[in-house]
């Protein structure tokens, strides 16, 4: 795939006060990895937006690009910390490494965006995914899509879609292995092959992560990851790929659910199978039809036991559960004379879930959706586009749901382009908020899924055949029927209903630069508004959901910073701010709890790479790395009780041949 200087995005507004302060440093510092379409080196082609490669320029929806190689370089191991450079989007990790990890995208819900990886759905059925164990190894890029996709993806694509793409092979064979250690007894270590000989290529990746953690005791967190790609391409017409990934965490956490340093032996793992198959036929210039057979299996536990053989007085547990998602989906695409092109198909889901305790099983179920989507295409020349997509889904539980999606982009003069786009999307209830069983919860069957209505425009505005680009964005989402847990339900009776609506709405602008070959800047600012229209059963002042109040955990003001430049052809250096604005929490420490705010912090990573041999045909090459994290120490929380981390310092080396 070739590659090429591409300009456009939209992120970043005219910050107020004291922000004014940071974003005139975006001129001074800080890393790039491919803003929201933004003017660094990106694919000609971006897959996830339209589901068939699309060019970058022609794409309607908001599109962020992160480069793999990229963030190997800058030693960024979590794909959560990748994240943070995308304009909209709020990592909320609480805790120590690998600890849970959530992702507030323009202000949805944590489980209101899709995760795929090549292709692959690994969310659990209901939206839930943990960012904080999702590791970058062998990972070929990271497409960011912000806005509703139901149309394409189904449930959970609400507020956007991140899709993850392993390496592929290319002629010839290549290896890699890189290594790093520093602060809290960190190590890592990876490495990989790719290459490709006549119809056959591959790519296979294995990486090992420790760590102590930032706790005094039992904070240690452990991973361990393999995945790989094979494509044949029995003749030019067909492809066929088998793309796996393995993932084994544990985890040991110290900490109660209110931040508090308490247990010395509680821990959690996670296991899982990652599997799909793709099987696309060209049948002629332009009709093509492809099959995908995807499989996620994943199985986690958790326990607590006696500190002690004479511990008598704790809490104790033991539990495991075991999460299934299987899928079909079978698509044509077409192009209809030469201005009209068309994607539609059929997905059928099947769903599982099993969990118990030392007691006995607590819930084991299955549930079945059926989708059946269509988008299409009209090219109206190099100054526009317009695209116009449905989906109709059949789920066993909630029945049928309509989701549709539009927009349009059109080229105003010489660098300037324009975006319009509005939709409809949907995330179906867990199999717990359908099925549970237990003394304390009871599944309603009745349940709605969760909605949303949201519409968004954008300007990008390129310049210096660009070398610069400055965006906007704004975007206005309104969700609906959000599901909320009753205590108060009498017995007997479902203690889920669909009762809550919330509001969010903002603007995001970015700004690009490269004032030579060497150096690039960039920059992005987040003004994000929430407001909760209807708390539901919630009725305290101390509760997440206050009617006329913010969500919990997003912030009004966001800025990000970023700088890269290369010396001498040998050495790279790397800078990045965060800055992270004042926010509402929920403080569950007195009872009952109380709200609270969250005070604004700006923390600073840095990176180093020297090249000390260069790669050339015949010989390998290697590099040190260098790698700062909240440079400057500094203290914040990012959820009540739960510190920040503090100052990390790591130091490595990368080999490729």
């Amino acid at each position: 795939m070739s590659r090429r200087p591409v300009a456009l995005s939209p992120s970043s507004p005219l910050v107020p006060g004291r922000l004014s302060v940071l974003v005139a440093l975006v001129t001074l510092s800080t890393p790039l990895t491919a803003q929201q379409r933004d003017t660094v080196m990106l694919p000609d082609l971006v897959v996830t937006a339209e589901r068939t490669p699309t060019p970058i320029a022609r794409s309607i929806a908001t599109t962020t690009v992160l480069r793999g190689d990229e963030l190997r370089e800058r030693g960024i191991y979590f794909v959560e910390d990748a994240l943070r450079q995308v304009a909209g989007a709020m990592l909320v990790p609480t805790g120590s490494y690998g600890g849970i990890s959530s992702l507030f995208l323009r202000g949805g819900e944590s489980d209101y965006v899709k995760v795929l990886i090549d292709g692959v759905a690994v969310n659990q059925p209901g939206g839930v995914f943990n960012f904080g164990t999702l590791s970058t190894d062998n990972i070929d890029r990271i497409e960011v899509v912000r806005g509703p996709v139901s149309v394409l993806y189904g449930s959970d694509a609400v507020t956007g879609v991140i899709q993850i793409f392993t390496r592929r092979g290319v002629p010839g064979i290549s290896a890699n292995a890189a290594t790093q250690a520093g602060t809290h007894g960190t190590w890592s270590a990876q490495g990989g092959a790719s290459g490709a000989a006549g119809p056959v290529s591959f790519s296979a990746g294995l990486s090992r992560y420790t760590t102590d953690g930032i706790y005094a005791f039992n904070g240690g967190y452990a991973s361990t990851v393999g995945n790989g790609a094979v494509t044949l391409r029995p003749d030019q017409r067909t492809d066929i790929t088998l793309t796996a990934r393995r993932d084994d965490n544990t985890l040991h956490f110290a900490t109660d659910f209110t931040g508090a340093v308490v247990d010395s032996n509680q821990q959690s793992s996670q296991q899982a199978t990652t599997i799909g198959l793709t099987l696309g036929r060209r049948l002629s210039e332009r009709a093509e039809v492809r099959l995908r057979l995807d499989s996620r299996r994943e199985v986690d536990g958790s326990q607590d036991l006696p500190d002690s053989p004479g511990d008598s007085l704790g809490f104790y547990f033991k539990s495991k559960g075991r999460t299934l998602l299987r899928s079909v989906d079978a698509q044509a695409r077409l192009g209809l004379g030469s201005r009209v092109r068309l994607i539609t198909g059929l997905e059928a889901v099947f769903e599982a879930l099993a969990e118990g305790g030392a007691g006995g099983t607590e819930i084991d179920t299955t549930r079945n959706n059926l989708g059946i989507y269509s988008q299409g295409i009209l090219d109206l020349g190099p100054r526009s586009l317009i695209n116009l997509g449905v989906r109709l889904e059949q789920n066993e539980k909630f029945g049928s749901h309509f989701t549709i999606r539009a927009g349009a982009v059109y080229v105003l003069t010489a660098g300037l382009r324009a975006r319009a786009s509005a939709g409809t999307s949907f995330k179906e209830p867990t199999l717990r908020e359908v099925f549970a069983q237990t003394a304390f919860e009871r599944g309603n069957p009745d349940l709605d899924p969760e909605q949303s209505r949201s519409w968004e425009v954008g300007l990008e505005q390129s310049f210096r055949g660009g070398d610069a680009t400055l965006a906007a964005n704004y975007f206005d989402q309104r969700f609906r029927d959000l599901i909320q847990y009753n205590s108060a339900a009498p017995p007997g009776t479902p203690t889920y209903q669909n009762v809550a609506r919330a509001t969010s709405r903002g603007v995001e602008l970015i700004g690009h630069l490269r004032p030579m070959r060497e150096l690039t800047l960039s920059a992005s600012y987040t003004y994000l508004f929430t407001r909760v229209d209807d708390a539901g059963f919630s009725s305290g002042a101390g509760d997440a959901f206050v009617e006329g109040k913010p969500l919990i955990r997003r912030p009004k003001h966001s800025v990000r910073l970023d700088a890269r430049t290369h010396l001498a052809g040998r050495v790279t250096l790397g800078a990045g701010m965060n800055y992270v604005g004042r926010r509402d929490d929920v403080d569950f420490r007195p009872f009952p709890s109380i709200r609270t705010a969250l005070a604004a912090y700006v923390t600073a990573d840095a990176d180093a790479s020297v090249d000390l041999l260069r790669q050339r045909p015949g010989r390998p090459g290697i590099a040190a790395t260098f790698r700062a994290e909240n440079l400057f120490d500094k203290s914040y929380e990012t959820v009540v009780g739960f510190a920040g981390r503090g100052r990390a310092l790591f130091a490595g080396a990368r080999v490729g041949y």
